[in-house]
């Protein structure tokens, strides 16, 4: 049964206790250590270099003192009864101190090593068990100070918080430094326990005495290891000697063997270079027939000329164009080939790319049988192993066709520029003649109007007929007007001048108005109107403008639907409103659908339906200034269904309204 901490405390330890607190300004055990010179890599003050102390704080031997290093001392094994006999010592200490753990601890660089640890309960540390050197552990201080150390408990220090083996729980420390009889570290003994532990003075003496059997065992180790080492020496010494004497006897023999291996390495060596001689000059030979088919086959002229212009090397594509053999030419000049003009035009070409040192890119003319050509050439200097130039090499491209396509070229956009200029100004005329038509027609249709319904007020004094005729009459002017309306808006949107007059509007309400003003045009179709339209939809729209929209869908409902019924449904769905217009009539042919929203553009031909194209242009252009959306889907011969989807803008969130009233008279819808 293990007693408590006042059984393990004694006054009057010897042992310096690192785990009492440090007073302000007071350094570390470890600053302390490094501030003596016992830390790493420094050395106590006014020490002698020979005497200075490693990161353990041994010291290395002066030089041809026959001491052993630290290096030497750590290859020494540890004899089998000796180390049973600190197995035993471990055990017995961590029984008789009531502590898991006793160890030996053998230092390794950049290790420490478990030499022997004690079999006790609790003990974390293995044999032979390996933990890296720097890392804060309680052994290091030891061994760098080569003073005991105390840690009570390193739970309750500042110093120990990084500790590896406070990890481990264990938190008090007792350890002595262990050295070599030369001085040098071996390691350390300690033991360790997972509570508070002062440990008694009795126990610092017990663990101090075990500390100096084990430095009687290594005295001893040192010396049967020095005693050994000296045989091993003494039979290096007399072998070395008996090869010296082999090596005597042998000399002469190995002589004669040299001068005959080096009159054979000699006649190796010269048939060798004969040999690379021979393959240089094959290889060379390839190389340059491989040059010479490569520049022979190329439709570019090749050329190389040293840097007083003459000739060097050309290719047979400059001996078919120019008429003279690479033979005849090789020496010769410029001025020998061509016409002093070209001549002095090419040489100047050469000075140049001599002059920059790099490669440069030109065009040329040179005469030919058939007239003067254009090659674009790139002239280069060649330089010797010194970096000299002592040539210049050239390669021209034909590029006389490739210049008569881009002249070609340039004529054929000239030309398209033209073209395109004189279509924009026509699209402008266009327009511009659109946009007075339509009001010059409006006039005229305007008087016609008010004259027709002036003569409708009178309808109950006519006969039938005039009643009939005068009906047919308004609805003729009513055509009229929607026609000259599609005109000006087509007129308005090219100039952007598309406002919006936003105010509520009832989707619902305007679309069944709409329905009803074209009842008699539905009984002459034929078609009967289904309605889905559960409850009002109500936005922030311009009335007029939505109601263009709902009258073009419906009339193109009433002209493409056959006679058969037309489907109308008006619903809010989130913040969106939706009317869909859809028929079952002839319906749009797939290749038409994208282009079915552009200006004078139909899905049918013009021989078989009237109209202008006009009225989805303008439809979609009206719901895209709502911040809208409107799409077709359809299927030839299965009808179209037309869908517009509209924000639900309540007056608080809704767009600026642009007021601009309706252009015309008085009775011009705005459209």
């Amino acid at each position: 049964m293990r007693t408590g901490p006042d059984d393990h405390t004694e006054p009057g330890a010897l042992v310096v206790d690192h785990a009492r607190r440090r007073g302000p300004g007071e350094p570390a055990p470890a600053e302390r250590a490094e501030r003596a010179g016992l830390g790493p890599h420094k050395a106590a003050s006014g020490c002698p270099p020979e005497q200075r102390t490693d990161e353990l704080g041994t010291r290395s031997p002066p030089p041809g003192s026959g001491r052993r290093t630290q290096s030497s001392t750590v290859a020494i094994d540890i004899p089998t009864d000796i180390a049973r006999k600190w197995q035993e010592m471990t055990d017995l200490l961590a029984e008789i101190l009531r502590v898991p753990a006793a160890l030996i601890m053998r230092v390794e660089p950049p290790e420490i090593v478990v030499c022997a640890s004690s079999e006790s309960k609790g003990n974390p540390y293995a044999p032979n068990e390996r933990a890296r050197l720097d890392t804060g552990l309680y052994c290091e201080t030891v061994m760098k100070t080569r003073t005991p150390l105390l840690v009570p408990d390193a739970s309750k220090d500042e110093n120990w918080t990084s500790n590896p083996d406070l990890k481990l729980g264990m938190i008090s420390y007792l350890g002595f430094p262990i050295t070599w009889p030369t001085g040098d570290i071996f390691g350390t003994i300690c033991v360790l326990d997972d509570r508070a532990n002062h440990y008694s003075k009795a126990y610092q003496a017990l663990m101090e005495q075990c500390r100096d059997v084990i430095e009687m065992d290594l005295k001893s180790i040192f010396a049967l290891d020095a005693r050994l080492a000296e045989e091993a020496r003494a039979k290096e010494r007399l072998e070395q000697q008996v090869a010296e004497r082999t090596a005597d006897l042998r000399h002469a023999n190995a002589q004669l063997r040299q001068k005959i291996a080096e009159h054979e390495r000699t006649e190796a060596a010269l048939r060798k270079v004969a040999e690379e001689r021979r393959c240089a000059e094959e290889a060379l030979r390839t190389s340059q027939e491989l040059l010479r088919a490569i520049i022979d086959s190329s439709t570019a002229i090749v050329a190389v000329k040293d840097i007083e212009g003459r000739y060097l090397l050309v290719n047979r594509r400059f001996e078919e164009l120019f008429g003279v053999a690479r033979e005849a030419i090789v020496g010769k000049s410029d001025g020998d080939v061509f016409s002093r003009e070209h001549a002095e035009a090419l040489r100047a070409f050469d000075r140049r790319a001599l002059l920059a040192g790099t490669a440069l890119k030109d065009e040329e003319v040179m005469p030919e049988d058939d007239g003067v050509h254009t090659y674009l050439t790139i002239k280069f200097p060649l330089r010797d192993v010194a970096g000299v130039p002592y040539a210049v090499g050239g390669i021209s491209t034909d590029i006389t066709e490739r210049k008569k396509i881009e002249a070609e070229r340039a004529l054929v956009l000239d030309h398209e520029q033209r073209a395109r200029t004189a279509a924009e100004a026509a699209v402008r005329m266009r327009d511009d003649f659109l946009s007075i038509a339509s009001h010059e027609l409006y006039t005229p249709i305007a008087g016609l109007k008010l004259a027709v319904q002036g003569l409708m007020r009178e309808a109950t004094t006519l006969p039938v007929g005039a009643t009939k005729l005068a009906r047919m009459a308004e609805r003729q002017c009513q055509r009229l007007v929607r026609l000259i309306e599609d005109l000006l808006n087509v007129a308005r949107i090219q100039a952007d001048k598309l406002d919006l007059k936003l105010g509520d509007v009832d989707l619902r309400a305007l679309s069944q108005e709409v329905v009803e003003s074209f009842d008699v045009e539905l009984k002459q179709a034929g078609s009967a109107v289904s309605w889905r339209a559960d409850a009002p939809v109500v936005g922030m729209w311009d009335r007029a403008r939505l109601e263009q929209v709902v009258t073009n869908l419906v009339l193109n409902a009433i002209k493409y639907g056959r006679g058969k019924p037309i489907e109308i449904s008006v619903a809010a769905e989130g913040e969106v409103a939706r009317l869909v217009v859809a028929d079952r009539g002839i319906g749009i042919d797939a290749g038409c659908v994208p282009y079915i929203f552009e200006r004078f553009e139909r899905g049918v031909s013009a021989q078989h339906y009237g109209g202008l194209g006009l009225g989805l242009y303008i439809s979609r252009q009206i719901v895209d200034a709502h911040d809208g959306s409107i799409r077709v889907e359809s299927e030839l011969g299965a009808g179209a269904a037309f869908i517009v989807e509209l924000p639900l803008r309540r007056r608080r969130d809704a767009l600026p309204a642009e007021v601009s009233p309706p252009a015309g008279g008085p009775d011009e819808p705005a459209g």
